[in-house]
């Protein structure tokens, strides 16, 4: 987070230095740079964010579900699931083995889901956010969302980094006890990394609103 800010504080600072040397027409740095024929776009900016990160987080989850080759499987909390993740419920019944094509369809049902309910309890959240926390909901459950602290976070507007880290155990569904896992240390490195990749965009917007072009 230290870093983020330090990056931040950096670029505002070249862009008033950039100001003063153009007379507030262009500044040099790529990232924030808009020239006088272009507008930028917040809003745009943010849809189209989100858009590209959702399938984004299509192509992760694959990436650390897995497809065990179609079969159903026991995932570390001891729950059935099939394909991408997707856990068995009551009433469900799958063939023997199921294509990559059906396993796909039914992630893309089963992230619709979550991204609805993330959508529903912060409406106002946007972006590589949005998808951070449908996210979260696809592979922790809404309740673990309602009851963890990043809510707590989210809610006080403080930082979230410090709460991601905190979901790099699971529970052994033999032992009951907590067990730090290198796969859900990277995913939560992932949540984090996307939560902030917005970032740039709103200093861009900032700058742009107070005539730095």
């Amino acid at each position: 987070m230290k870093k983020l800010l330090t990056t931040l504080l950096l670029l505002i600072a070249v862009a008033l230095y950039c100001n003063e040397l153009t007379s507030g027409r262009y500044i040099k740095d790529s990232r924030i740079a808009t020239l006088d024929n272009t507008v930028f776009s917040l809003d745009q900016s943010i849809a189209e964010s989100e858009r590209k990160n959702y399938e984004a987080a299509i192509d992760f989850i694959k990436l650390h579900e897995g497809f065990a080759n179609g079969r159903a499987y026991r995932c570390v909390s001891g729950k059935l699931t099939i394909g991408y993740g997707h856990v068995i419920q009551q009433g469900e019944s799958f063939p023997e083995q199921i294509s990559e094509r059906f396993a796909d369809s039914l992630l893309r049902a089963d992230f619709k889901v979550s991204y609805a309910t993330a959508n529903k309890l912060y409406p106002e959240i946007r972006g590589s956010r949005k998808i951070v926390l449908a996210h979260f909901v696809f592979s922790k459950g809404i309740g673990s969302l309602l009851k963890s602290g990043l809510r707590k976070k989210i809610d006080e507007g403080g930082s979230v980094d410090e709460e991601f880290a905190k979901w790099c155990y699971y529970t052994d569904c033999k032992t009951g006890r907590k067990v730090y896992s290198k796969v859900a240390a990277n995913i939560q490195k992932w949540e984090n990394d996307m939560w902030h990749q917005d970032d740039i965009l709103y200093v861009k917007a900032e700058l742009q609103e107070r005539g730095y072009r």
